[in-house]
């Protein structure tokens, strides 16, 4: 049965980052894309002379043949063209023709042509004034005129009114529009120009949309399209068929719409008119944006993009660049996604579009979220929201820009939710929904209040969650695709109540509220989380039978992705309930989709589910899998993406899980080398578990070896699904697994277990201990330079070794007692003992302790006779690959000495006082003249940190905790009550810093063993180079004296930091007063060097 994940604080994590990535990556996508159907305006009067029909299109009864009007004939064909300013030049020049012929006619259409082209154009003001001048000469026409040549009037009465309702659309001032929209469709229709009819009808269409009156907008683009039909325009056909692909997408009508924008494509390639064309194609791309289909998004925005490079549309071309930017950051592809929003904010800078550049800042601060780069994603978003701020203060400031600061709003209120910035996150979200709320738009309102909702459930708040859901399904009636996102957050929700009963509930009850309104995805969606509750609740059949339904319905959809994340989750129904073989064609299926759509994570996962599934039967081949699953996740992790913790269902296995299967079996199958670097990757990845910020580098991306039998083997299972008559037994299996044992057995045990080249520089007389528990035993990896690794196992129950650590930290705590020496003792046997001979040469060992081990320190073991300490420094590695083992040379000690003082038994910012702390940094200042010190309210953060960036010795003598569960619940507090908590550590000014030490109560004691080497791994980013802080409160008389040792020997020249420690903690051995290991062992040395 596959491993059990726990819920709760994981759970609460990855609501924080699901959200993030659904919400932005496709709520506020649909804002952009369906309700601002604007791009298509400028390309929508192909229609007005078309030189093909020029009897019909001329306002004019018959075209003339002068010379001018075959001027005007080519304006109008450059328009069609998507020519605009070529266009626009040679209506400018028809102007001044028919203006010198006395051509009023003339020159009310010239003027109409260029309003016309300046809309297109971006120059709205420009176009009202012109054609706001042919509205004059209309209404002010030469006497005497004919019946005839009344009606031509009219006519371009009626083209100039619509062309300036485009104007006015264009500015988002859509009260001003719809009049002169609807006049001039009354003179279509008097005039009997069905013709223009169509395209004018179709545009009215636009301004229900942007009142979310759906149906009505609706009807207007299927009378205007009719019309345009009957009357062979195909510009206003190609433009109708356009905005009704643009509803029936948000209407969620999938093939409908992509079979409306392809026709619309057709319409506009037939027309020789590339903009419309790249349009078409850019709304087919956001189509399938909403299946979450990105790698079609990509390939579909690229075609358009070369497309409008053929005219002179920049901005224009600006914006499709921004959407294959997003594309790529969909897909996880980030840097490509930079890329292609740098060329876009690049037409942007050139064209002085302020507007453009917020908006690519917004995107940009998108992909850095994405990535967890959470603190450099809310500097981008602020850059974005001041230029949006000073937009929206215009005195008529556009809808759209009041949009976009709404959702960059979002976004920063989301960050400070993971900043749990709670009242923060609360006030920008409601300034965002305020900001919807005035423009009308539900659907950005019920965006934000699914962010509001993350908010409550970080704060426990279930009473104002619940008023949110309850007005949700309101909002989503119309709005389709915020449902899958709801849907999701009721099921986060429900897996944080105590009783699976009352989540099911919840459950079944929207499950019919999607039903009964016809969203099939979302009723998908709720039977996997009705699924995954049945399993709770050990209802095994309806467990199954629920996910299978799921499956029905995205294969009946079309939904390629919902279909593999349900083949995914039936997979592991079916091995959760021991039907291996039925499990294992779903994770074979599920792989397939996962490569095809470019899903690392899921794809991660896989490979590791079917290494688990092959491991008793075929464990030569369950290695290769394992290893490759690791291999992707090593990958993402190189391209600093946050590894995705979806919610997992309460029985999926956690990706670190893999590692350490992976490394089991690989002890168990005599592979020492790959096992050592497996459980090394396994540091890593339990630090991305805790932090979700590790970056990888150029080691860690190297993952495992993959021999080329492996490679093979993996190809051909995870290209050649079984069937679901097949199974495990299957010959290929066999087969497979045979010639990967063949393939190794011929290998030197060298090449079997090949050291990496950046660990051969592990200097004689160091070792690395990696220690790993398993259920049943304790396996033991060590690593001495110039010899092959050496691997022992230890019978022995997790259960017993826990026993052990529990007595071993009762022991250590209670210095009137020498009760430690007994699980000290144990302790050394199943640690030290297997390998107490390979040691004869080594004095310093670098320890990598596993789980629990990480509560105790190993220099405190005792062998009968002598405590560890006395025989070996020790140096707690974070991780090798993480790890330097060049020598440096010495540096003049430059110390910064900081103490949080005040009176003892006194509180002082909620800390009791730390008297001694004062003395203590005294004594440093003694001992090492080049010392700064700040002490008490001189010992502030923006102090501190500005005396960083010039000293390498930190010494914090002050209350430090590292509490389990989130980074932001540990934090180390300055003298003045300034706080800085774990996950800001990274960020300090630290390049020059040697060493930095904690000296104070309660710093590294998490309740997991994790947090105070994520404290290393934060101080190692910011680029210091080692830390010692201490697993418990240790008395500030004890701390003291082991200071002033532990700086009296760190000064002398040569001495290693960890031999340093080491001397000092002889020292106090040696004293009568602090002999016991609860004054000198609490310290330990963490350091990703020598």
């Amino acid at each position: 049965m596959l491993h059990k994940v726990s819920t709760g604080s994981m759970q609460r994590k990855s609501l924080s980052d699901r959200l993030s990535v659904t919400v932005l990556g496709m709520g506020l996508l649909l804002v952009d894309l369906g309700l601002t159907p604007v791009y298509a305006l400028r390309v929508f009067d192909n229609s007005n002379y078309q030189v093909v029909a020029a009897e019909t299109n001329s306002v004019k009864s018959k075209p003339s043949v002068k010379d001018t009007d075959l001027l005007l004939q080519k304006a109008e064909k450059l328009f069609d063209q998507s020519k605009f300013q070529e266009s626009l030049q040679q209506y400018q020049q028809v102007l001044n023709i028919y203006r010198q012929q006395g051509d009023r006619l003339g020159e009310v259409l010239a003027l109409t042509g260029i309003g016309m082209a300046q809309v297109s154009l971006r120059q709205e003001a420009s176009a009202i004034a012109n054609l706001q001048n042919a509205l004059t000469l209309i209404q002010s026409p030469a006497p005497n005129l004919s019946n005839a040549d009344k009606q031509h009037y009219r006519k371009a009465e009626g083209e100039t009114k619509y062309q300036l309702g485009r104007a006015y659309i264009s500015l988002e001032q859509y009260a001003k529009a719809l009049p002169l929209l609807e006049e001039s469709l009354k003179i279509r229709q008097e005039v009997g120009d069905r013709y223009r009819e169509g395209k004018t009808l179709a545009t009215i269409g636009i301004f229900y949309v942007k009142n979310y009156e759906f149906p009505r907008s609706v009807e207007y683009f299927e009378n205007g399209l009719a019309i345009s039909i009957a009357e062979k325009n195909r510009a206003s056909e190609g433009q109708t068929l356009f905005y009704l692909a643009s509803i029936y997408s948000l209407l969620g009508r999938k093939e409908q719409a992509l079979a409306l924008a392809r026709q619309s494509g057709s319409a506009y390639q037939a027309l020789g008119n590339p903009l419309g064309q790249a349009n078409a194609l850019n709304l087919e791309g956001n189509i399938f944006s909403f299946s979450l289909e990105y790698t079609q998004v990509a390939q579909l925005n690229l075609k358009a993009l070369e497309l409008v490079r053929q005219t002179d549309d920049k901005p224009r071309e600006a914006e499709i660049l921004s959407d294959v930017a997003t594309a790529y950051r969909n897909l996880g592809k980030y840097p490509q996604a930079i890329e292609f929003y740098l060329q876009a904010q690049k037409i942007y800078q050139t064209l002085n579009d302020r507007a453009g550049q917020g908006l690519i800042l917004k995107n940009i601060a998108d992909v850095f979220l994405a990535q967890g780069l959470n603190r450099e994603a809310l500097t981008i978003y602020e850059e974005a929201r001041v230029i949006y701020a000073d937009l929206a203060r215009d005195a008529d400031p556009k809808s759209r820009v009041r949009q976009t600061l709404a959702g960059i709003l979002t976004g920063q209120g989301s960050l400070y939710t993971s900043f749990s910035q709670y009242p923060k996150a609360i006030t920008t979200l409601k300034e965002a929904q305020a900001l919807y709320q005035a423009l009308g738009d539900q659907q950005g309102k019920g965006v934000t209040s699914i962010y509001l909702a993350q908010v409550y459930l970080q704060l426990d708040d279930y009473e104002k969650i619940s008023s949110i859901l309850k007005e949700l399904p309101e909002f989503i009636k119309n709005y389709p695709q915020l449902r899958k996102i709801a849907a999701s957050l009721v099921g986060l929700i429900s897996n944080n109540s105590k009783s699976p009963q009352a989540q099911l509930q919840s459950v079944l009850t929207l499950l019919e509220f999607f039903k009964k309104s016809g969203d099939r995805k979302s009723e998908a969606v709720m039977l996997l989380q009705a699924s995954n509750l049945y399993y709770e609740l050990n209802q095994i059949d309806k467990t199954i039978a629920f996910n299978q339904q799921a499956l029905d319905i995205y294969r009946e959809i079309g939904d390629l992705s919902g279909a593999a994340d349900a083949i995914y989750q039936l997979g592991l129904s079916y091995a959760r309930s021991n039907l291996v073989d039925q499990a294992f064609v779903s994770f074979q299926l599920a792989l397939l989709f996962a490569l095809e759509v470019g899903n690392r994570n899921q794809e991660a996962k896989l490979l590791g589910n079917i290494g688990y599934i092959l491991e008793k039967k075929y464990p030569e081949l369950a290695i290769a899998f394992y290893k490759q699953s690791i291999n992707v996740t090593e990958s993402i992790r190189k391209e600093l993406r946050v590894l995705s913790i979806d919610q997992q269902r309460s029985y999926e296995r956690t990706i670190a899980a893999n590692y350490r299967a992976l490394a089991a079996l690989l002890l168990r199958q005599g592979r020492v080398m790959e096992g050592l670097q497996v459980l090394d990757l396994l540091k890593v990845q339990e630090l991305q578990d805790y932090l979700q910020n590790v970056k990888g580098n150029e080691r860690t991306a190297q993952g495992i070896y993959i021999f080329p039998e492996e490679a093979s083997q993996i190809n051909a299972i995870a290209t050649q699904p079984l069937n679901s008559s097949q199974q495990l037994s299957s010959q290929q299996l066999i087969d497979g697994n045979r010639l990967i044992v063949q393939e190794l057995s011929r290998l030197p045990s060298t090449e079997l277990n090949r050291v990496p080249d950046y660990l051969q520089k592990l200097p004689q007389g160091h070792a690395l201990l990696y220690p790993l528990i398993l259920n049943n035993k304790l396996e033991l990896i060590l690593f001495i330079p110039n010899k092959l690794p050496i691997h022992r196992s230890t019978s022995i129950k997790s259960d017993k070794i826990l026993e052990l650590v529990r007595d071993f930290k009762f022991g250590l705590r209670d210095s009137s007692s020498l009760d430690v020496i007994k699980p000290a003792k144990e302790l050394y046997d199943i640690l030290i003992k297997p390998i107490e001979a390979d040691l004869a040469e080594t004095n310093t060992i670098l320890y990598a302790p596993d789980e629990q081990l990480r509560h105790v320190p190993i220099t405190a073991l005792y062998d009968g006779q002598k405590w560890l300490v006395e025989k070996y420094s020790v140096n707690n590695l974070i991780a090798y690959t993480l790890s330097d083992f060049t020598p440096k040379p010495p540096q003049p000690l430059r110390t910064l000495a900081g103490a949080f003082g005040g009176a003892a038994n006194s509180i002082k910012f909620g800390q009791l006082g730390l008297p001694a702390t004062v003395t203590e940094v005294q004594a440093i200042s003694s001992t090492l003249p080049n010392t700064v010190k700040l002490v008490a309210n001189d010992f502030s953060r923006k102090a501190t940190e500005a005396q960083m960036q010039t000293r390498n010795v930190i010494h914090l003598a002050t209350h430090a905790e590292f509490n389990a569960g989130k980074p932001e619940n540990s934090f180390l507090i300055f003298g003045n009550g300034d706080r800085i908590f774990l996950n800001e550590i990274k960020d300090l000014p630290m390049s020059n810093v040697e060493l930095i030490v904690l000296s104070a109560c309660q710093t590294g004691v998490g309740a997991s063993g994790i947090e105070h080497f994520g404290f290393g791994y934060q101080v190692q980013r910011a680029g210091a180079k080692a830390a010692i802080a201490s697993l418990w409160q240790v008395s500030d008389k004890g701390t003291e004296a082991l200071m002033q040792e532990f700086y009296q020997h760190i000064k002398q020249s040569g001495q290693s930091r960890s031999e340093s420690l080491r001397q000092a903690q002889l020292a106090i051995i040696r004293s009568k007063e602090f002999s016991h290991p609860y004054f000198w062992s609490a310290f330990i040395l963490i350091s990703n060097s020598l």
